[in-house]
C-alpha cells in the first residue's frame, strides 16, 4: 500500500518537476543554446541524467526500506509469448532504425526535410561527436528511469485507488505532459507514452519497455544526428566506442 511519502515523490516527478522543467529549466537551456553558450547541450543532458537517477534511486530506496518486492514496480521477468514479444519488438525497431538511416543516407533531399522538421528540437538533439557520444547513456537512462518512474512505480500507487489499467492511462498521459516543453514533439512523447504503456501491460513487466525505450531514443537521436552531420560537416561519431 502507497503511504505519504509514495504520493510525494509521485507529485515531484509527475507534476512539480514537469512544470519547473517547462517553465524556467527548458527556456533557460534554449536561451543557452542559442546565445552559443560552450557546452550547453552536454551540461543539459548531465542534468538530465542526474535529475532522473536521482528520482529512480528515491524510488528503489523506499521500495527496499518498505521490504516490497522488486514486481511492485513492474520489475520481473515475462515469460512464455510475452518474452518473445518483449524481445521481438525491440529486435524489430532495430532493423527499422538501421532501414531508415539507409533511406536517409541516400537522400539529400529526405535530410532537408527532417532538418527543418527539426528546427524546434535544436536545442536538445546532439550535433558534435560528443554530444551524440553523451547522449547514449542519456538514452540508456530514459529507457530505464523513465520506464520505472512512469510506468512501474507511479502505475502502482495509483492502481491502489483508480485500478490497473485506469492508472496506465493516467501515466501515459502525465508522460506526454512531462515532454510538454518539446513542444509538437511532446505529442509525439505521448503517443509513444501510450505504445510503451500497452507494451508493459501485454509483456507484463518493465524490462522489455526500458529497452525499447533506450533503442528509440538512441536510434532518434541517430537519425537526426546523422542528418544534421550531413548539413553541417561534422565528422562522425564513433558508434562502436560511444556504447
Amino acid at each position: 500500500m502507497p503511504g505519504s511519502l509514495d504520493v510525494a515523490l509521485v507529485v515531484l516527478f509527475a507534476a512539480v518537476w514537469p512544470l519547473i522543467d517547462y517553465f524556467w529549466i527548458w527556456p533557460r537551456h534554449v536561451r543557452a543554446v542559442a546565445a552559443g553558450v560552450p557546452g550547453a547541450r552536454s551540461t543539459a543532458y548531465t542534468r538530465m541524467m542526474i535529475e532522473e537517477w536521482t528520482l529512480t534511486v528515491a524510488v528503489v530506496a523506499l521500495t527496499v526500506w518498505f521490504a516490497r518486492p522488486l514486481a511492485t514496480l513492474g520489475i520481473r521477468s515475462p515469460q512464455g509469448w510475452r518474452l518473445w514479444l518483449g524481445l521481438l519488438l525491440p529486435a524489430a525497431y532495430v532493423a527499422l532504425i538501421l532501414q531508415q538511416s539507409r533511406a536517409l543516407a541516400g537522400s539529400e533531399t529526405a535530410q532537408a526535410r527532417l532538418r527543418t522538421k527539426l528546427e524546434p528540437l535544436r536545442a536538445l538533439i546532439p550535433h558534435t561527436p560528443a554530444e551524440f557520444r553523451l547522449f547514449v547513456p542519456l538514452s540508456v537512462t530514459a529507457g530505464v528511469c523513465e520506464e520505472l518512474l512512469f510506468r512501474g512505480y507511479l502505475v502502482w500507487v495509483l492502481q491502489t485507488w483508480i485500478g490497473l489499467w485506469p492508472a496506465a492511462g493516467v501515466s501515459m498521459v502525465l508522460f506526454g505532459l512531462a515532454h510538454a516543453y518539446q513542444g509538437g514533439f511532446g505529442l509525439r512523447a505521448f503517443f509513444a507514452g501510450v505504445f510503451l504503456g500497452l507494451f508493459a501491460l501485454a509483456t507484463g513487466s518493465i524490462v522489455p519497455g526500458m529497452a525499447l525505450h533506450a533503442l528509440v531514443d538512441l536510434g532518434s537521436a541517430w537519425i537526426t544526428y546523422s542528418a544534421l552531420r550531413s548539413e553541417g560537416g561534422a565528422p562522425q561519431p564513433n558508434v562502436a566506442g560511444a556504447a
